[in-house]
């Protein structure tokens, strides 16, 4: 699973904003985008909520339980997105909502006209390759994991739209360009995380990675199985997912190490056992990914 990483809390809104105790809302807008915050301050169940274009909502701070559609309800937790399409119908329980610990959300929301313009620019400017298909959002993939990049960004861009600089429109329409190429390596390292991948060399280092866990891997290895020059394997990846394929070996090796750390609950053993040969660096390469060190991951689990 993708890193949580968390976005900052927003400002609280001031007693004289508040207008109501359940979803209260601000709202911010630029151009075709409007980003609404929302303050939850006491528990409740089934609050309706729905959007009239795309909407993205950045979970910030408490706990919700989502029910969307035939899905199964499930919880909504800091770190996490939903993308979701126009008039999606939510329903939102807030079970832990208090006057002193609310729930804090972001909804931003976007005209299809926006995002259509911006893909045909990626896909006319930066194309990937015709194997692969175009850049596109896959509506299957709603449920994100927010990585650094995204979290840096997301916050970038949330300070833009609540300010009033003279220059807002353009700095928010620029960083909003890089949330949209960010959201869909997000939805590519998704996919082949659950092997839905369009990418086959993607797919088949995936699963040369995983089987090799244990082994040292060293990007000259990466290429001769790719049958890739280095330079095209790091833009593959870079362009897909983001990261470089060595960052790649490490998430894969961070997913392994916290499967064994259920099992084993030991973090030496889960240490050496995804391949890292070092503990010290272990516990800081885990805690740098995950937010917490390989210990206190053991206690939350």
């Amino acid at each position: 699973m993708m890193n949580k990483s968390f976005i900052n809390t927003l400002p609280y809104a001031k007693e004289k904003e508040l207008t109501t105790l359940i979803e209260n809302k601000r709202s911010f807008a630029v151009d075709e985008m409007e980003l609404h915050v929302f303050e939850t301050y006491e528990a409740s169940s089934l609050v309706p909520l729905q959007f009239g274009d795309i909407v993205l909502i950045n979970m910030l701070e408490g706990k919700k339980v989502m029910h969307i559609g035939q899905l199964d309800a499930f919880d909504y937790q800091p770190g996490q997105m939903l993308m979701l399409p126009s008039y999606t119908k939510m329903l939102i329980d807030f079970p832990e909502a208090t006057l002193h610990k609310p729930t804090q959300c972001t909804a931003l929301v976007v005209s299809k006209t926006k995002i259509d313009s911006i893909l045909n620019y990626l896909n006319e400017f930066s194309p990937k390759h015709q194997m692969i298909g175009e850049w596109n959002f896959d509506p299957n993939i709603f449920h994100l994991y927010n990585t650094p990049e995204l979290t840096d960004l997301l916050n970038k861009f949330f300070r833009i739209m609540m300010d009033s600089n003279a220059l807002k429109s353009v700095y928010a329409d620029l960083t909003f360009k890089e949330v949209m190429i960010r959201l869909m390596q997000a939805q590519s390292m998704l996919a082949l995380e659950i092997g839905n991948s369009a990418n086959p060399v993607l797919l088949h280092l995936k699963e040369f990675i995983r089987t090799r866990i244990t082994e040292k891997i060293s990007i000259e290895s990466l290429e001769r199985v790719a049958n890739m020059s280095k330079s095209s394997l790091t833009r593959l990846f870079k362009k897909e997912l983001g990261v470089s394929p060595m960052e790649y070996v490490i998430s894969e090796r961070i997913s392994k190490a916290k499967e064994l750390l259920k099992m084993t609950k030991s973090v030496k053993e889960s240490c050496f056992g995804a391949g890292f040969s070092d503990v010290n660096y272990f516990v800081r390469i885990f805690k740098s990914k995950e937010g917490i060190t390989p210990g206190a991951f053991l206690l939350s689990v």
